[in-house]
């Protein structure tokens, strides 16, 4: 049985644990703590090329404060579009960003719950947001996504992690959560790799041994 919807990822899990005691209320939640800890976790957090998306927001002239996309996970890219052509925007950390006491093109953002530029904006700009976004939380109005589509793996392990945690099995739970964090390298190494074209071919000038 192809591990390919919410349905299926849950009769993978009773069948990979060997248990019939799960009921479909207790799966939902393995599986939710699974989404949970592929995109918070400290080791590798996962990002799929696949999950990169583009927003455009528009400035507020009244605050350099910019609320972020429901589903925003991780930054990428922050430019203004101006007359002339886009203008990047440099990221800072929130201690390294100034404020400047007067409104103009903002030059430095940071990101806390929220964007915040070092200057409120002059003129209402279109500020285009690159950025890894949140897929969608599989349910049983939301079947699949792009996560159990292309790696099945990683919502199988991870909620089977969970599963034994819950049932205090230890070995089992780190067993399942290596496998986890393997699927995640996985993936991210996949994703990476696919960022890249071919490698340029050396040629040799001259005549060959």
């Amino acid at each position: 049985m192809a591990i390919d919807s919410y349905d299926n990822l849950k009769a993978a899990i009773v069948d990979w644990s060997h248990r019939n005691d799960m009921t479909p209320g207790r799966l939902d939640q393995f599986i939710d703590l699974a989404e949970d800890a592929m995109f918070s976790s400290p080791l590798m957090p996962l990002e799929l090329r696949q999950m990169e998306t583009k927003s455009e927001l528009t400035a507020s002239t009244s605050s350099r404060l910019l609320a972020l996309p429901s589903d925003y996970l991780e930054m990428r890219r922050l430019k203004v579009n101006l007359s002339g052509g886009d203008c990047d925007i440099q990221y800072l950390t929130p201690e390294q960003l100034p404020i400047a006491g007067t409104s103009g093109i903002p030059k430095f953002f940071t990101v806390t719950d929220q964007i915040e530029f070092d200057r409120t904006p002059d003129s209402a700009y279109t500020i285009e947001i690159q950025y890894y976004a949140k897929p969608t939380a599989l349910s049983d109005a939301n079947t699949t996504n792009v996560i159990l589509t292309n790696h099945p793996k990683i919502y199988l392990h991870g909620a089977l992690a969970h599963l034994y945690q819950w049932s205090m099995q230890p070995d089992q739970a780190e067993y399942h959560e290596n496998k986890f964090q393997a699927a995640i390298r996985g993936a991210n190494k996949l994703y990476k790799r696919g960022r890249y074209g071919p490698a340029p071919k050396i040629r040799i000038e001259g005549s060959t041994p």
